[in-house]
């Protein structure tokens, strides 16, 4: 797919648009521009995405849709070292490759499918940049019928079920993706060792376990304090509760982790007060699982309200996982004061079970959005509705 005249020619024009690539088309009647434009423009949209194919002139890049669906490299490493080494592994959706280049280097044979023919060509040939042809056999076919047809033990089926209708909008409930998983989930549970699902992060975690059986793990993943997805691995004979863990991939790699039962943070009773000097928000997994009480134990904090979601302190702990902020002054919210506290008109505005949402706040409030403050409104236990004046001290 990329000769030496054509990685020459993008490697020379690399910083131009689609655009000017296109006007470019008549000068050179033997390239196909076309395809050096969305060589391009996929380059250049990969380079915090997906490094190691940003960085490779071999690799091949589908159109933008493709692209912007596919994992993040971060999450695609971190998600492949959750599973067991195998034997066989069975790739239902493949899309562009980037979760089955990485878990295809824990099985000695991969078995990728995917039903867009170009889209299955460039995932062949980017295996083969990677050094991957020996043990990935790429299929331009539907995975669920190859499956029914498939003899042999398989140690994992993994599927990233697409998440967009007719019209390309987003859906995230299950039954409205392709493959529908609600319906095939037995089935797929009856053909493997392990199932490994990857899901929308605007599911919710308890309807997930409520509908699909035998999940052992759930991950709620983030990168950089952005929920990227769910990820839920299964088996058939598992009938047990499955663990929750609060993922967070940092900027340098790291990765920031909290785990617990929902039956833990049915039971666990709550403590809750205002807040000291510094006030506390967790990472966006942990407010995406639901994990505050589990918060409140690990690090011996206590909520400023059940349903705030703030936690207050006076000395934050080192690893806590998420924002800390220091509190300038407070006041109640709705009071003549509230003014005073942000004298240059400008703030970044959360809102957390104060009564209005964040924009309501704002525009009470008669602030503009930005600048180095935060105006926090929340409710506190014993005390009502409070706006603190904060400045953020750890992200």
């Amino acid at each position: 797919m990329l000769n030496p005249e054509i990685k020459k020619f993008i490697a020379k024009h690399a910083k131009k648009s689609p655009e000017e690539l296109a006007l470019m088309a008549g000068r050179y009647p033997d390239l196909p521009m076309p395809f050096i434009a969305q060589q391009v423009k996929g380059r250049s949209r990969t380079r915090s995405k997906l490094p190691s194919w940003h960085a490779n002139e071999d690799v091949v890049f589908p159109k933008s849709l493709a692209l912007e669906q596919c994992t993040s490299e971060a999450v695609a490493r971190f998600r492949a070292g959750l599973l067991d080494a195998g034997g066989t592994a069975f790739d239902l959706t493949g899309g562009y490759g980037v979760d089955a280049r990485f878990l295809a280097e824990r099985f000695a044979r991969y078995l990728y499918h995917e039903r867009d023919e170009e889209l299955a060509a460039i995932a062949a040939a980017n295996f083969r940049v990677f050094g991957l042809a020996d043990r990935v056999a790429v299929a331009h076919a539907d995975g669920v019928e190859k499956l029914r047809a498939h003899e042999g033990d398989l140690d994992l089926i993994f599927v990233d079920p697409a998440r967009r209708d007719s019209r390309s909008y987003r859906i995230s409930a299950l039954e409205g993706c392709e493959p529908n998983i609600l319906q095939e989930w037995d089935f797929l549970l009856g053909r493997a060792r392990r199932v490994a699902v990857k899901t929308s992060p605007g599911l919710d975690v308890s309807s997930l376990l409520s509908d699909l059986a035998g999940v052992e793990a759930v991950y709620v993943i983030s990168v950089e304090n952005d929920c990227k997805e769910l990820f839920a691995v299964a088996r058939k004979d598992f009938a047990g509760e499955a663990r929750i863990h609060c993922v967070n991939i940092r900027k340098d790699g790291s990765v920031d982790e909290l785990s617990f039962f929902l039956s833990e943070e049915k039971e666990a009773d709550g403590e809750f007060a205002a807040p000291g000097r510094f006030l506390l928000e967790p990472n966006a997994s942990i407010m995406k699982a639901g994990g505050f009480k589990a918060v409140s134990k690990k690090w011996n904090l206590k909520a400023l309200n059940p349903r705030t979601r703030l936690y207050g302190c006076d000395e934050p702990p080192e690893d806590f996982q998420g924002r800390v902020f220091e509190i300038l002054d407070d006041v109640p919210i709705g009071g003549k004061e509230t003014k005073k506290l942000f004298p240059k008109k400008k703030a970044n505005v959360i809102s957390r079970n104060s009564g209005m949402t964040a924009e309501e706040l704002r525009k009470k409030l008669g602030l503009k959005e930005g600048g180095e403050l935060f105006a926090i409104g929340a409710a506190v236990t014993g005390v009502g509705r409070r706006l603190y004046a904060c400045k953020l001290v750890r992200n």
